[in-house]
């Protein structure tokens, strides 16, 4: 299994410092995280993907230089990336907002053994999580996941499909810069993602909320830190 690595680019802590005398007073950078995704089980791909649910979280922790500094700012942060899961024709997909693409349309499997087609894993760790206030639909016939029915699911992936091609917010990244190390509101609610932002307006739908900073900037690791979130698994990459 793939480690992450915990050691920052140098830039990080002098941006940090250097962003100091524009602090808000009595606001102290993000120190701490949800630990709930230490010591999870580790589970094959192939084993575990008849078992996901429409509407599960796929939340991933990456060794990429942006994924660091999502993670650095988010208090050294398993998790730097987040998005919806669910089925279709049999095929496991996911729904989420990335910096290339904005918000999008991948197989899972391409995570796990082919991300951004080049030919190797995600670089990084792949975790499930579970809303558990999202309702819990009887499993089919067959006893797997895919053919469930959720009216409260459908309403979160039909919302979510009108979102797609939905840019991704750079302004946010200067946002989530700004206001991790100054604690000064700057960010504007519109119809542009961070990953998180996108997770979070779909929930939503709803009326499934997720904790923010106070001042309305939803983080991956707000949504992972929710006591409504439950991490299952982390998954095997190949």
């Amino acid at each position: 299994m793939p480690t992450i690595n915990d050691t920052y680019p140098a830039w990080l802590p002098a941006m940090k410092w250097l962003l100091t005398p524009f602090r808000a007073a009595g606001y102290s950078v993000k120190k701490d995280h949800t630990t709930k995704f230490d010591a999870l089980p580790s589970v094959s791909y192939d084993k575990l993907r008849h078992t996901i649910r429409n509407g599960d979280l796929l939340f991933c922790g990456g060794d990429y230089a942006f994924s660091k500094t999502i993670r650095y700012l988010s208090g050294q942060s398993k998790v730097s990336h987040v998005g919806i899961v669910y089925w279709w024709n049999e095929r496991l997909m996911l729904l989420e907002s990335v910096e290339t693409d904005g918000v999008r349309i991948v197989p899972v499997s391409q995570y796990v053994e082919n991300y951004e087609n080049r030919g190797a894993p995600y670089n990084g760790r792949i975790y499930l999580a579970r809303d558990q206030r999202v309702t819990i639909a009887p499993t089919n016939r067959k006893g797997d996941a895919s053919g469930d029915h959720n009216p409260m699911v459908e309403e979160i992936l039909h919302f979510a499909a009108s979102l797609l091609n939905k840019k991704f917010s750079f302004k946010d990244v200067l946002t989530f810069l700004w206001q991790g190390n100054t604690g000064r509101e700057l960010h504007v609610d519109d119809e542009e993602f961070l990953c998180s932002e996108f997770v979070a307006k779909c929930f939503r739908k709803v009326s499934i909320a997720y904790p923010d900073d106070g001042h309305g900037f939803i983080a991956p690791e707000h949504i992972a830190m929710s006591e409504h979130v439950q991490a299952l698994v982390e998954i095997q990459t190949k």
